[in-house]
């Protein structure tokens, strides 16, 4: 996994924002990514986990180019793919593929999922017969573990999980190197839960592809990636091996998020569960000065208001954004 395949630079998404009401109709700038910075590897899984809102979803957007970033850099093949045209992002899209997180409304449904598997081939390999391309088709029903014979059925006869394997085969069916999965089982029951993860996982393992997985459920992003990326409003806390993080987290966010993780235990009284991070994320409209987590952090001190904290290398390889990271020392109880 030493090869790079996707390098992200100073990665920025901006949307503008009006007001509501009639009188009100000031534009305002939400920054739901700003300056994240990190490369992807051949066979890797890239965990991106954060609260709802931090924007882990703009920033596989932005990726992909699904939505353009307002700074930065994708680099792609050694080339930077913002500022391209939708026609010169064509060549580069049957490598760079999504699997988003609701799989009935991401699928046509008045197409079946024949065609909807088969759509890719359509369009970037339109040499292949009608014929061909059904029975590749198949054959991809067939590795995502649905029967070939459902091909004429249409989405709304099946289930949450059998729609994401469709949303998969869909993906996966121009063999691309890297894909984006936007909290692909989050929608869905446990136990189906526990089988996509393992397909993605077989998956990977027989094609070598790269995956950046947004989860905010950290026990899954603990058994699907190789490492872990931290967001918080729109900004990145820390990045490090699987292994350091859940062990010894660097930046206190992540120690809170780790914290937050409910543990087994009859015996325990509730009163006992205290809360980790009080507090709601501040609105990404108006973020705090210096470290936007400081107004949830306990170890804020005024150095955090004046100054935003930049991304140093820790022990172990780990990169986190955090003043007083020296001064608390990673040490984060193991989950």
């Amino acid at each position: 996994m030493s090869d790079t395949v996707l390098q992200v630079e100073d990665l920025s998404v901006h949307y503008d924002v009006r007001g509501g009401g009639l009188l009100n109709t000031r534009k305002r700038t939400l920054k739901a990514v700003q300056q994240v910075s990190f490369e992807l590897r051949a066979g890797e899984t890239l965990g991106v986990v954060g609260e709802t809102g931090c924007g882990k979803s703009s920033l596989g957007r932005a990726v992909l180019q699904l939505v353009r970033p307002a700074n930065g850099r994708v680099v792609w093949q050694g080339r930077d793919l913002c500022g391209l045209s939708d026609r010169e992002l064509r060549p580069a899209r049957k490598d760079l593929q999504v699997v988003f997180q609701d799989p009935l409304s991401s699928l046509n449904p008045r197409m079946t999922v024949g065609e909807i598997i088969a759509e890719p081939l359509r369009i970037h390999q339109p040499e292949l017969s009608a014929a061909e391309r059904t029975e590749k088709a198949a054959e991809m029903m067939t590795r995502v573990g649905l029967l070939p014979d459902l091909a004429r059925r249409y989405p709304n006869e099946f289930s949450g999980g059998q729609c994401q394997r469709v949303s998969i085969a869909r993906a996966m069916i121009l063999e691309p190197r890297v894909i984006v999965c936007d909290e692909p089982v989050s929608a869905l029951d446990v136990s189906i839960q526990a089988q996509i993860c393992n397909l993605l996982r077989t998956l990977q393992r027989d094609t070598g592809i790269a995956m950046i997985f947004i989860s905010h459920d950290l026990s899954i992003v603990r058994y699907m990636a190789h490492r872990v990326l931290v967001m918080y409003l729109g900004r990145l806390m820390e990045l490090g091996s699987r292994e350091r993080f859940f062990a010894r987290p660097c930046h206190p966010y992540s120690q809170a998020l780790l914290a937050a993780v409910p543990e087994p235990d009859p015996g325990r009284p509730v009163s006992q569960y205290a809360d980790p991070l009080p507090g709601d994320v501040p609105s990404p409209l108006d973020p705090p000065s210096g470290c936007v987590f400081r107004t949830r952090c306990e170890h804020a001190t005024p150095v955090c208001v004046s100054q935003q904290p930049a991304l140093e290398l820790a022990e172990d390889g780990h990169e986190v954004a955090c003043h007083h990271w020296r001064r608390l020392g990673g040490h984060g109880a193991a989950t």
